[in-house]
């Protein structure tokens, strides 16, 4: 398939989800995994079909993955946020990446409750709503608006700080500059939680590493989706080397 057909695939997969979303009445938990909630479910089970019938692999935070001897395989959380979600939060999202035996060639995270989708292709940039974006330049960390997966053991300098509770849209205002920095504080992140995210901030022109600076291994999506990895991003690579400082405390 191309770019195009690629994109208005997984605009039609978010579009349908939040229809569904819409008619959903029970936001609580489901029988499944641990954490697991029923709008999970949900998305899921329209995002997995429709990339499957597109030709693509799955590999999904909600459902064991399929198709990897395929060319193409999508790396997605279909609702990053899912507890965002369950209380009613505007901030909760479906994350696609497709990555091949290379790395990450396309991704695109959408806000399930608002529309707003980010989308970037390998060395051509990226977009939020068909408009180019780029990343925050403020290196001084004192300058800095700091966005938090878990807290911090304590202040380390930053201007202010959030924790929004989903780390795929954080890291996307990485890479449209509504925030400066992201730190991961917390056990790590799993790569549907990032994948899509990352590739966006990396055509954004943001730093985006692993807590030990090591850079995001896309071209391993296909055969590593259990380990995880605590993100650092900023726009500015003094920031970024300040960040990952406190990452290691």
């Amino acid at each position: 398939m191309s770019t195009d057909s690629l994109l208005n695939l997984f605009q039609e997969i978010g579009e349908a989800i939040e229809s569904d979303l819409a008619d959903l009445d029970d936001w609580g938990k489901a029988d499944g995994h641990p954490g697991q909630y029923k709008h999970d479910v949900v998305a899921n089970s329209i995002a997995v079909p429709m990339l499957e019938g597109a030709g693509l692999g799955v590999i999904s935070e909600e459902s064991e993955p399929v198709g990897l001897d395929r060319p193409l395989i999508a790396v997605i959380d279909p609702i990053d946020g899912s507890t965002n979600a369950s209380l009613g939060l505007p901030w909760y999202a479906l994350s696609i990446c497709v990555v091949n035996q290379e790395g990450a060639v396309l991704s695109s995270v959408r806000n399930l409750a608002t529309s707003v989708s980010y989308s970037a292709e390998r060395g051509a940039g990226a977009e939020r709503d068909g408009s180019k974006i780029s990343a925050s330049t403020v290196e001084n960390v004192g300058d800095a608006i700091v966005v938090f997966n878990d807290l911090p053991p304590h202040h380390l300098g930053w201007k202010q700080y959030r924790t929004m509770g989903s780390a795929a849209l954080d890291l996307c205002c990485i890479a449209d500059g509504t925030f400066d920095g992201f730190i991961d504080f917390g056990s790590g992140l799993a790569i549907w939680d990032y994948a899509g995210a990352a590739l966006i901030c990396e055509e954004a022109n943001a730093m985006i590493t692993t807590s030990t600076n090591n850079q995001i291994g896309f071209s391993s999506f296909h055969s590593d989706f259990v380990s995880r990895s605590r993100i650092i991003a900023s726009g500015s690579t003094a920031l970024h080397d300040t960040l990952l400082e406190f990452g290691s405390t």
